[in-house]
């Protein structure tokens, strides 16, 4: 039986049948090609833009990311430590000009107050440091109680006598039980002047201690003024 242009039935079904299988018998040459000759894929695959890689140069690719990763975390992580590192820089040296200026413009104050009153100090044995003491003054008002209720420096230490000659003589101060060093000076007595001391901050409240040695006699003596001021 044929159809109006003069073609069997059996003639349309192999046709058909033909056109079925043509793309199926493509796809199973390809197949058979790629899986033959991986070369021939990859060529294939290159030439329609891919990139194919061995699973060795994956392997060193995924870890090289990873490492770029790593490093760029890193590097985040760096940047923000100095970003702080640098705040605090400003920081400090916003307190260190605060300080500078209150050095600067503070009003100062004497410790003795007025020139009928001395501090004598006592030095230890020859080059021996004397046993700590508070500093007081020789009406037995001590400098601690100038610091009683508000914090300060020490600014510079007054030298008007000797009981040595020709020796050098050493003084450390302090505060409190442990005996936190506040400053430390040393001069010849040759000199009498003003030696600048510029102390740590003296807490309110906390007890003044001195030690002195003196390099060429025994419980040698000095007669000293300390100027101060609050923050």
């Amino acid at each position: 039986m044929k159809n109006e242009k003069g073609f069997t039935l059996i003639e349309m079904g192999s046709f058909i049948l033909l056109l079925l299988a043509l793309p199926i018998l493509i796809i199973f040459v390809t197949t058979y090609m790629v899986t033959t000759s991986p070369e021939l894929a990859i060529n294939m695959l290159n030439h329609r833009g891919y990139i194919v890689l061995a699973a060795g140069e994956y392997e060193d690719i995924i870890t090289h990311l990873d490492l770029i990763g790593t490093s760029a975390d890193a590097a985040v992580i760096a940047a923000e430590d100095a970003v702080t590192a640098a705040e605090e820089a400003v920081d400090a040296a916003e307190i260190a000009a605060a300080k500078v200026d209150l050095f600067n413009s503070a009003e100062v104050f004497l410790f003795p107050s007025t020139t009928g009153v001395t501090v004598t100090l006592t030095a230890g044995n020859t080059n021996v440091w004397s046993a700590w003491a508070e500093v007081v003054d020789s009406t037995a008002v001590t400098l601690s109680s100038k610091f009683a209720a508000a914090p300060g420096y020490i600014n510079d230490l007054y030298v008007f006598d000797h009981s040595a000659v020709d020796k050098i003589y050493c003084i450390e101060l302090a505060y409190g039980a442990s005996k936190t060093p506040l400053a430390r000076v040393m001069w010849h007595t040759s000199f009498i002047d003003v030696a600048m001391v510029k102390s740590r901050g003296v807490p309110a409240g906390e007890t003044i201690y001195y030690r002195m040695m003196c390099s060429g006699a025994n419980l040698a003596t000095a007669k000293v003024g300390f100027r101060y001021f609050f923050e």
